[in-house]
């Protein structure tokens, strides 16, 4: 909006390229077989150019940050990983044994849920594990592990009980604050499919003290 307004007040300018009011004429006084007509007409369609490649990239980014994206549930469920472009959400559950104990070498596994294949789940590709969506875990011992996503390892999570309800959270320490994780969300722009740019990832945290609903932003 604020590169239209400036558009809307320099229109007859033409001061990004040096060029004073004086230097050209308004069009309705500017005929069209004159010699200045087709050069300021050219100036015009550049100008108009210029600020739709400031303004076209914002409002792609402001629809984006207001699409709502689908909320997967889950007794298993601990947190669940979104990106751009589409839907399609990586969910990390608890990985039980047959004898209902968590499995101690890999207490937690990431699938898909392929919204827009009609909500299918599948595994993970060895590629995916390896570089982008799995999980590397190491025991810390009382039912403690931690825990490091592949796409971002410098960041340690903690897999362990709740002291209230007994249940598995994974945590997050913020600031010297432990902090509950629900959801990330990584912001995509450009780059390719397996090498995609990231600009941003949001941890969408709740203050285990407080209870306060937290969005954590990590610049990439």
């Amino acid at each position: 909006m604020h590169a239209l307004l400036l558009f809307s007040r320099e229109r007859d300018r033409f001061s990004i390229f040096g060029a004073n009011q004086s230097t050209f004429l308004d069009l309705h006084k500017v005929g069209k077989n004159s010699p200045n007509y087709f050069v300021y007409t050219l100036r015009r369609v550049v100008t108009v150019l210029f600020f739709l490649t400031l303004w076209v990239p914002q409002l792609k980014a402001n629809l984006l940050d207001t699409t709502p994206l689908p909320c997967p549930k889950g007794s298993k469920l601990l947190f669940y990983l979104q990106r751009d472009p589409d839907a399609n959400t990586v969910i990390y559950e608890l990985n039980f044994r047959k004898d209902g104990s968590l499995h101690p070498e890999n207490p937690v596994v990431g699938s898909w849920i392929r919204y827009s294949e009609q909500g299918q789940h599948k595994e993970l590709s060895c590629i995916e594990k390896k570089f982008a969506y799995g999980v590397q875990s190491k025991a810390l011992g009382k039912e403690e592990y931690e825990i490091r996503l592949a796409a971002h390892k410098k960041l340690p999570l903690y897999l362990k009980r709740s002291v209230n309800n007994k249940k598995y959270y994974v945590y997050v320490m913020i600031e010297n604050k432990q902090m509950l994780l629900k959801r990330v969300f990584v912001r995509v722009n450009g780059g390719s499919f397996w090498f995609p740019k990231v600009q941003y990832i949001d941890l969408f945290l709740i203050d285990s003290l407080s209870g306060k609903e937290i969005t954590h932003r990590i610049q990439i």
